[in-house]
């Protein structure tokens, strides 16, 4: 549902007016009144608004207003800047940083088919604003925009952002990221009632960055980062985010902790959430990861993640995610190599996932409560498959699935049954009862074995098998073992 900046100002460019040899004052409004309804100008919002807006809700901050001009046999348009968390969703894992552009250049020319061709050459000036008050300036040795629009297939488009050269760094860093060429597309096709379903790629090709902690270094040779929603009602969702920040900015007392009770609100934050789309996507794919430290280099030759939304609505969304990696390795290598896992595979669907509830919760002023989103779920009829979750390591493997779900009547607030199959984990026990630093893990892992139904595998492995059920009672129990029962307290 957060759309980056430079994604909204690809896809801001979706329809203009009939090819024309000379442009008009008449189609240069009409393109601006396109503009507009597509992703409306930002308004005149209070500091305290403003901050609201990017911090608690999930859309961008647009800054200034659409300006659209003829310009010879084409157009020239100024594209609002904007401001938004470039982390949000992932905290507390990545600092806190604002992604922030000012007020872009581009320009629109038809063409004898009917469609319009979109160019710039004029530079994106944008930055990350820091936590701790510094500014990292994004710079790029050469920007170019380009992009086609076709009113009549209906107002499709299609648009590239190519910056070549990338470093990102402030004044005073040691060292900047680098990204030899960051490629920004985005698509938009209409869609019924007036909605739209809208795409957009990220591609950073040759990535080199100092690590957070400062003493290693993280490169890629390749990151694409696609998203992608059906049925987005942009303008709706955009009109209703800064209803609700105007609404919410300041509130204090008891005015801030019974908002979420207020019929206005709850009215804007439907409105909101019911443009964002039924249904969206997100899928990030990392090509020849190599994460230095000054002990050792982890390298993984492809990471893949991909996540989806389906069934948006009050009533429950159903979510799927899966994970694969391949080609893991450590070097110089640790005694433990053979159980590190060198490639991996997890796949899980939920089910009836009060996303709506949990998502609006989040709007609301203060911090958040863990226990309110615990509430949420135990009171749903969320259900967690986990379909397959495999780890493979030259000596050992783990395949865990089953299924958890929520359960009103239960002390845990859920009730599950889970398959749990562990190979090569005898090996590995020896291993770290050698190990005089390893006495705690070895001692944990060691019960774990016991519990274990100890099989063989048709190519003679050794595995052990775990029937896991958390009961309405609260018990956990492996292969019938109440495991509470079990763990010594120094454990």
């Amino acid at each position: 549902m957060r759309w980056s900046l430079c994604l909204a100002f690809g896809l801001g460019m979706l329809t203009a007016g009939p090819a024309s040899a000379q442009a008009t004052v008449e189609e240069a409004a009409k393109l601006k009144a396109v503009l507009e309804a597509w992703m409306p100008s930002g308004e005149d919002l209070t500091p305290a608004e403003a901050d609201y807006m990017i911090e608690k809700l999930p859309s961008a901050l647009v800054i200034g207003r659409w300006q659209v001009e003829p310009d010879g046999d084409g157009y020239r348009i100024q594209v609002p800047g904007g401001r938004a968390v470039l982390t949000k969703g992932f905290e507390p894992l990545l600092a806190r940083a604002i992604f922030a552009c000012d007020p872009g250049q581009i320009r629109a020319t038809p063409t004898a088919t009917g469609t319009y061709v979109v160019n710039s050459d004029a530079a994106w000036n944008c930055r990350l604003e820091r936590p701790d008050g510094t500014v990292w300036t994004i710079a790029s040795e050469s920007q170019r925009t380009t992009g086609s629009i076709d009113p009549g297939n209906p107002a499709s488009a299609s648009v590239d952002i190519v910056f070549d050269g990338v470093t990102v760094g402030g004044d005073g860093a040691s060292e900047p990221a680098k990204i030899d060429r960051l490629i920004i597309s985005g698509g938009r096709k209409a869609a019924a009632s007036g909605r739209s379903d809208v795409t957009g790629r990220y591609t950073l090709e040759g990535f080199s960055s100092p690590s957070p902690s400062g003493t290693g270094t993280i490169a890629a040779a390749r990151i694409v980062y696609d998203v992608g929603a059906e049925n987005a009602d942009i303008p709706a969702s955009t009109s209703a985010t800064i209803a609700l920040a105007r609404h919410l900015a300041g509130l204090t007392g008891d005015a801030a902790r019974t908002a979420g009770d207020d019929p206005v609100v709850r009215a804007l934050q439907d409105k909101l959430l019911g443009g964002s789309g039924r249904t969206s996507r997100q899928e990030l794919r990392v090509e020849g990861l190599i994460v230095g430290t000054p002990a050792r280099t982890l390298q993984v030759d492809t990471i893949a993640f991909g996540a989806a939304l389906s069934d948006l609505d009050r009533s429950g969304t159903r979510f799927t995610m899966r994970l694969d990696t391949k080609g893991a390795a450590i070097d110089p290598p640790t005694p433990y190599n053979p159980w590190f896992p060198s490639e991996s595979t997890a796949q899980l669907t939920i089910e009836d996932m009060p996303l709506w509830q949990i998502v609006g919760d989040s709007m609301l002023p203060g911090e958040r409560d863990p226990a309110v989103v615990s509430r949420l779920v135990s009171e749903s009829s969320m259900r967690v498959h986990i379909e397959s979750v495999h780890l493979s390591a030259p000596e050992a493997a783990l395949d865990l699935g089953g299924t958890i779900a929520s359960a009103r009547d239960a002390v845990r607030g859920q009730t599950g049954n889970l398959q749990l199959r562990l190979t090569g984990i005898d090996g590995l026990v020896k291993a770290l009862q050698a190990d005089p630093k390893a006495s705690q893990a070895a001692a944990g892992l060691t019960m774990l074995q016991v519990l274990g139904r100890q099989t063989t595998l048709p190519d003679g492995r050794s595995a052990r098998d775990y029937e896991i059920v958390i009961d309405p009672s609260g018990k956990v129990l492996v292969n019938g073992a109440d495991v509470q029962a079990l763990v010594p307290k120094d454990l």
